[in-house]
C-alpha cells in the first residue's frame, strides 16, 4: 500500500500510526481509536433520546417558519405599493406587477438624472 492511495487515507490514522503500520494492523480501525482514548461522536441511547425533535415542536418551528416568510412577504408588497406611488401613472387602471415596477422605477430614475444634467448643462 505504498502507493498514492496510501496517502489519501492519512487524515484516518491516528498520532503514533504511519502507512506501513496501518495497513499491516490486524485489528479494525474501530477497536484501535477505541484502545487509543479516541471518543465516538455518535450520541449514546440515552443521549439521543433527548436530541429527538417532537412532532410537536416540528410543527412549531414550521408555523413560525410560515409566519416569518408571511411577515416577510407583506414587507415586500407594502414596499413595492410604496415605490409604486412615487411613479407616475400613465393612465392604467391595473395596478403594477413587481416586475414592471422595478423596469418603471429604473426608466423614471434615469429619466430623472437626464433632467437633471440637462439643467446643469
Amino acid at each position: 500500500m505504498e502507493s498514492a492511495d496510501a496517502y489519501s487515507y492519512l487524515y484516518m490514522l491516528g498520532p503514533q500510526q504511519n502507512v506501513t503500520e496501518w495497513s499491516t494492523s490486524s485489528t479494525s480501525s474501530y477497536e484501535s481509536y477505541h484502545e487509543e482514548g479516541y471518543q465516538s461522536t455518535s450520541p449514546t441511547p440515552s443521549e439521543r433520546s433527548k436530541s429527538r425533535v417532537t412532532p410537536l415542536v416540528l410543527r412549531k418551528r414550521r408555523l413560525a417558519a410560515n409566519a416569518r416568510e408571511r411577515r416577510r412577504m407583506q414587507n415586500l408588497n407594502q414596499a413595492f405599493d410604496r415605490l409604486r406611488t412615487f411613479l407616475p401613472q400613465l393612465g392604467q387602471d391595473r395596478q403594477l406587477s413587481k416586475y414592471e415596477t422595478l423596469q418603471m422605477a429604473q426608466t423614471y430614475i434615469s429619466a430623472l438624472y437626464d433632467l437633471l444634467d440637462q439643467r446643469q448643462s
